[in-house]
């Protein structure tokens, strides 16, 4: 049921992130937007190529901070920080389960037709292989999600004159890298081998 929703995940993400966004951000075209991005994404989990989703993922990371700065510069009235902090961690959680889900079918699709005792032994690990990737994925999108949180709740309780704005931007820009460098992390190497141990 969950690498099915992930096959599909798209077509439910982009509407709900770019249809969330200011309609001058993406000069009335976001249906348009929407329609591109799900394509590109279902179309990459289709064919099983990583570019195309980490485009279509890539895509949803910049509109979700692009849709906040618009706001700010047509003085339009955006999202929650809390919800676009919410949406960049959950697209970033997608793309990588969404990896996660193209490594294990390529991998069961080799294995296909093979009924020896390795094979099932093979196709075993490789299950649990995925349960623990993708719980292990969630459970550190919802630290970061709890700890960004938190600094941003902090954040707001604390008043911030101007000549500090240009060095707490780039303490928000060096916490928002090294989330995204911890969520997207590959140990795939390291728990395959594990795995065959």
């Amino acid at each position: 049921m969950v690498t099915v929703f992930l096959k599909i995940n798209y077509v439910f993400l982009a509407p709900w992130v770019i249809l969330n966004l200011p309609p001058s951000a993406l000069a009335q075209q976001s249906i348009l937007v929407t329609a591109a991005v799900a394509i590109l994404g279902i179309a990459g989990m289709s064919l099983g190529n990583r570019t195309a989703i980490f485009a279509a993922s890539g895509s949803l990371l910049l509109l979700i901070v692009w849709g906040k700065v618009a706001g700010d510069i047509y003085g339009v009235r955006g999202p929650d920080s809390a919800l676009l902090l919410f949406q960049f961690m959950l697209v970033i959680f997608l793309m990588e389960a969404s990896a996660t889900v193209l490594t294990f079918d390529s991998t069961i699709k080799r294995l296909e037709g093979k009924n020896d005792d390795i094979s099932s032994l093979a196709r075993t690990h490789v299950m649990k292989w995925e349960r623990v990737q993708l719980f292990s994925l969630g459970r550190l999108t919802l630290a970061s999600f709890g700890l960004s949180l938190g600094l941003l709740i902090l954040g707001s309780l604390v008043s911030v004159s101007a000549n500090q704005i240009a060095f707490s931007g780039i303490l928000v820009v060096a916490s928002v890298v090294a989330i995204f460098v911890l969520l997207t992390y590959r140990r795939e190497p390291e728990q395959s081998r594990r795995s065959a141990n």
